[in-house]
């Protein structure tokens, strides 16, 4: 690959991309920066009317887009999602598992039904599409590339959080076996340790039980800022594409340095 490409319009020029929670947030912003590159964009998510938006947004900027209503907790909804993708655009070679979701309690306070809805979605929604687009990879028998979008204080912890600290370790050590298991298929895959970035979830979720908690966060941070979301989406690109062909099983964290230092805490402790 040339480093023309790398920085060009068509780095992922014929490729076929899976995101899901890809409607909103991150996920819509990591779509968005694939589709700039070339890719074919087949968005998931649990709200029809939002990816509709979305698509339709993105048509108007001129991708090729697939929206498919999913509930990755549901083997049935993730399997109807890699059949129709393939009916579409006849294979699937980029994977972004982006869906998940949590909330802040503590670990003494979260309940059963609240611990099992963080472990079902971010930790077996996961397995269920990264199994499914797996075995389409297997079949195709082209290699491809499968990123989590997971959290930069996976080690460390986030008091407030356990159960989706919890979940994202699983997904992490999934990372790992199954870059170990599939790069006989030359099948990559990778993680993103994301750190502070402001998405309306992100407000809505974590910031609204603590008003202060993003300006303390931007505090512990050695760049001293939120990251930008394109920032995120060009790492993803880049996990995405051949020219970081050589790399898997990692972890690459983007937070501004905040794991070396403090980290984030959604309570006191």
């Amino acid at each position: 690959m040339q480093i023309s490409e790398i920085f060009s319009n068509t780095l992922l020029k014929g490729q076929v991309a899976i995101v899901t929670g890809g409607g909103t947030g991150i996920g819509k912003v990591i779509a968005h920066q694939l589709g700039s590159v070339g890719a074919k964009l087949v968005l998931a998510g649990r709200r029809e009317e939002v990816l509709k938006k979305t698509e339709d947004e993105f048509v108007s900027q001129g991708f090729e887009v697939l929206t498919v209503p999913t509930d990755i907790r549901e083997i049935d909804q993730v399997e109807n999602l890699v059949t129709q993708a393939v009916n579409q655009f006849g294979k699937v070679d980029i994977l972004i598992n982006n869906a998940g979701g949590q909330f802040p309690k503590k670990a003494e306070e979260l309940s059963k039904n609240g611990w099992d809805a963080v472990i079902r979605t971010n930790l077996n929604g996961t397995f269920y599409v990264t199994q499914a687009v797996g075995k389409q990879m297997i079949k195709q028998g082209t290699g491809g590339a499968i990123t989590n979008i997971l959290v930069s204080f996976l080690h460390r912890g986030a008091p407030g959080i356990a159960h989706s600290v919890a979940a994202r370790n699983g997904v992490y050590g999934l990372m790992k076996n199954l870059a170990l298991e599939w790069a006989q298929h030359s099948i990559r895959v990778n993680s993103i340790g994301a750190g502070l970035f402001i998405t309306e979830g992100m407000q809505e979720e974590m910031a609204a039980a603590d008003p202060t908690f993003i300006d303390n966060t931007i505090n512990a941070v050695p760049l001293r800022r939120v990251g930008n979301l394109e920032e995120l989406g060009w790492l993803a690109a880049y996990l995405s594409s051949k020219a970081s062909g050589y790399i898997t099983g990692e972890n690459i964290i983007i937070d501004g340095g905040n794991s070396l230092g403090h980290g984030i805490t959604f309570f006191p402790y």
